[in-house]
């Protein structure tokens, strides 16, 4: 008794044609897009170190005490790496009031509260856009930032920043 089994015949009409045609070439056009060496654009970066203020804003009396000199700092949001505490002081906590009398807005302290203000250390690149730190994030002064190290957690604004040498 012989085994009556179809031989495979691969029948394609125009249409299949097509839909196996663009999908091979879709598939050859990722593969050449993933494998290409990446294009140089017209930014010249340029890798070097910088510090950088952070304020750290309205923490209970004494807690600055949390914060440790080379303590690594990462983004509390996305985890990129921030650097390492270089200093950090503890400055009275303070807030923009209403003075009624005069009708205007005056700086005035807030008891039981400091602010302090961060120096961190980070290798970065430098480009035309600004810095981007060694983990990808990119530092701009007055944008706030979700910041945690060893043992605590922050947000604060970007005072000030310094390209080292």
């Amino acid at each position: 008794m012989e085994r009556n089994t179809p031989e495979f015949r691969l029948r394609l009409n125009l249409f299949d044609g097509l839909v196996l045609i663009l999908a091979l070439a879709a598939a050859a056009v990722l593969l050449w897009m993933t494998l290409r060496p990446s294009a140089q654009t017209g930014e010249q970066a340029q890798e070097s170190s910088v510090r950088y203020t952070v304020r750290f804003q309205r923490w209970p009396e004494g807690s600055a005490s949390l914060i440790e000199e080379g303590d690594l700092l990462t983004d509390n949001i996305k985890n990129y790496e921030l650097g390492r505490v270089v200093s950090y002081e503890a400055v009275p906590a303070e807030e923009k009031v209403l003075d009624n009398e005069n009708r205007r807005y005056v700086q005035a302290e807030i008891s039981g509260y400091e602010d302090v203000l961060v120096t961190v250390e980070a290798p970065c690149t430098e480009s035309d856009k600004g810095f981007i730190l060694d983990g990808g994030y990119e530092l701009r002064v007055g944008v706030t930032t979700y910041i945690k190290g060893e043992g605590y957690m922050a947000s604060g604004p970007v005072v000030s920043v310094e390209r080292e040498g």
